[in-house]
């Protein structure tokens, strides 16, 4: 059975990471990396020689699984914590990717900065053709922990699959499936309940026990069969923001909260918030102002005003981290904005809303 695990700490000692995106090759390398002075090379996770690779300053700690259900289809298993962030670029490929998260916060687009956002969602299933022209740069959030499953399939052996699965999809999904090469997502779907309990199982083993590796060929096995039995359920969803007119104000909105909320001290620009809903600036501003009666930069000052207040009420965090976590860089303009929102200042906030001396607060 080719299962290949490692769990490595990656070194602290290495030179900080230098502008621009790391590749996957390096990025394939650097989880088998030994200290500094003995690097290794692992078969099946990088091809050719150990060489220098330089990770973030501070480190951080990543489980690797690689397995093989079915001919021509890979299974992937990533569990990791990074102290800093990371950039990975994934390079062109000819295999569908299908990928779903249990847990993180990782980001990504197509091609490079400038392309289409992929949103990577908790419980959703992201399937997207190859991108022959650019591949993929994904941004790896430090000091949060990610884990993911991802399937990497041979295109010209999925109607064989669906074939003997006894699914059949139509001509023109079936020749996006095959032929499509341009990243093109073509879905972001809501879990069906078997893939959902299939996923469930994966989440519940404990990855850190040695019985993990075979139980997850198992268990990859079985989500891949769900995937394809469910196939056109996941496709079925796949439209653009755009498309799904008016009446999607409220859930454009709630996206935006969760998208904020999932990063809030993150520079987000209202180009950049329409780019990840897939929706032109006009409409999002349109939609957000229809459902909420705010523009979309106060919708964002609203939710960042709403993670500090939490914070002050629950954690033991003092006035300017909290003001970091939420997304000022000014405590000055922090506070002048809580103030307007909440009509006092922050510390009066935290002591008008302290919880009594049996439930003392929670440290963040």
């Amino acid at each position: 059975m080719p299962i290949r695990s490692q769990t490595v700490p990656i070194p602290s000692l290495l030179p900080a990471m230098p502008p621009g995106a790391l590749p996957e090759d390096d990025f394939n390398a650097a989880l088998v990396r030994l200290p500094v002075e003995r690097p290794l090379a692992l078969a099946g996770l990088h091809d050719g020689a150990s060489r220098e690779v330089r990770w973030p300053r501070d480190g951080g700690r990543i489980l690797r699984l690689r397995t093989t259900p079915w001919e021509g289809a890979s299974a992937l298993y990533f569990d990791f914590r990074l102290n800093d962030d990371l950039h990975v670029q994934l390079p062109p490929g000819d295999e569908l990717l299908v990928t779903f998260f249990l847990a993180g916060h990782v980001t990504g687009q197509i091609g490079s900065a400038q392309g289409r956002a992929l949103d990577f969602r908790v419980d959703r299933a992201l399937l997207r053709t190859p991108n022959r022209d650019g591949g993929y740069l994904i941004h790896i959030p430090g000091a949060c922990r990610n884990n993911f499953v991802q399937f990497r399939l041979r295109r010209a052996l999925l109607p064989r699959w669906l074939q003997a699965l006894g699914v059949q999809l139509p001509a023109r999904q079936m020749a996006e499936l095959v032929d499509r090469d341009d990243g093109r997502v073509l879905c972001n779907a809501a879990l069906t309940p078997r893939v959902r309990d299939c996923l469930a199982r994966i989440r519940d083993e404990p990855a850190d026990q040695p019985a993990f590796v075979p139980l997850f060929h198992a268990r990859a096995t079985e989500l891949l069969t769900c995937v394809l039995l469910d196939l056109h359920q996941l496709l079925r969803p796949a439209r653009s923001g755009a498309e799904e007119g008016a009446d999607d104000a409220e859930a454009t909105v709630r996206r935006l909260r969760a998208l904020v909320g999932e990063a809030p001290a993150r520079a987000w620009s209202v180009d950049e918030l329409a780019q990840r809903v897939g929706l032109r600036t006009a409409r999002l501003q349109a939609q957000v102002r229809a459902a909420s009666g705010l523009s979309v930069h106060g919708l964002l000052v609203d939710e960042r005003l709403a993670l500090a207040a939490r914070l002050l009420r629950d954690t033991q965090l003092g006035v300017q981290a909290v003001a970091a976590e939420a997304g000022w860089e000014c405590h000055g303009r922090f506070s002048a904005a809580f103030r307007r929102q909440h009509g006092m200042a922050p510390r009066d906030y935290r002591l008008r809303h302290a919880p009594t001396a049996d439930a003392a607060p929670r440290r963040h």
